[in-house]
């Protein structure tokens, strides 16, 4: 029980750390993983439409561990799907650590928080529903002490 309590008193501080940063997304989305390990087969899928084809955008992958994640990195398969169906996969390799394995991101208790930019000023080429599937491209599987997965839309416009 004291755990489900801390969690939802980190999601509500961190919620508004978020808010308080500016609300320039154009999507934000999260998905809770398995406190078992997050399987290779379960993909996190977050859907938006997007309208404006001339903003640029940049794109986030908001990853959230505890301390028990045994890598200071982590590979991700990013799958893109365009309103036409047509599909296109990045492979993102996020650093997580220092050299001497010190946690990169944010944190408080248990948790650290990372925001990992990887596309910068893109375009959307056309209108419609788009969608993203990430799954990670770890060795280890299921992956242990990966608590959260998430996917950030900015406009570049706004910076």
């Amino acid at each position: 029980m004291t755990g489900r309590i801390h969690m939802l008193v980190w999601w509500v501080i961190l919620s508004f750390q978020w808010a308080a940063c500016g609300n320039n997304a154009t999507f934000s989305g999260h998905e809770a993983l398995p406190s078992v390990g997050w399987n290779a087969s379960e993909s996190a899928v977050f859907e938006w439409q997007i309208q404006d084809t001339m903003t640029q955008h940049d794109f986030f992958i908001d990853l959230r561990h505890d301390q028990t994640f045994p890598y200071s990195n982590v590979y991700l398969f990013v799958d893109f799907t365009f309103p036409n169906g047509r599909l296109l996969r990045d492979t993102v390799a996020c650093t997580l650590a220092d050299d001497r394995g010190r946690w990169l991101g944010s944190g408080w208790g248990n948790l650290v928080d990372h925001r990992i930019g990887f596309k910068r000023k893109t375009s959307f080429p056309i209108a419609g529903d788009y969608s993203i599937q990430i799954t990670h491209g770890m060795r280890l599987d299921p992956l242990p002490g990966m608590r959260d997965v998430g996917f950030r839309l900015e406009s570049s416009t706004l910076k």
